[in-house]
């Protein structure tokens, strides 16, 4: 059972995040070329991080009960980094002009 709720857990972290990548998809664009390339290359790495633990939440599924505790770990560890990085990136747009 702890598998199930670990992984209904992270499902429900993801559509939270996906949700959080969506809105940041949609805000306006900054008018600095600097801001607007580090938006886009934030963006970029926080769809490789979650198709990274969509791929790791597949493969945990079916892990062996020996690999079960370093799976979570290094899933936990890559979302925290995506949570930080949105957090960053949200903040970051907040003091930055837009068009």
């Amino acid at each position: 059972m702890v598998r199930q709720e670990f992984l209904s857990e992270m499902e429900q972290k993801l559509r939270q995040f996906d949700e959080k990548l969506e809105r940041l998809a949609a805000r306006p664009r900054p008018k600095s070329e600097h801001a607007r390339l580090e938006r886009e290359k934030t963006y970029f790495y926080l769809q490789a991080s979650r198709a990274e633990l969509r791929e790791r939440l597949k493969q945990t599924e079916y892990a062996p009960m020996e690999s079960w505790r370093e799976f979570t770990q290094s899933m936990r560890k890559i979302y925290e980094n995506m949570a930080r990085r949105m957090d960053s990136a949200n903040g970051a747009d907040e003091h930055e002009p837009t068009e």
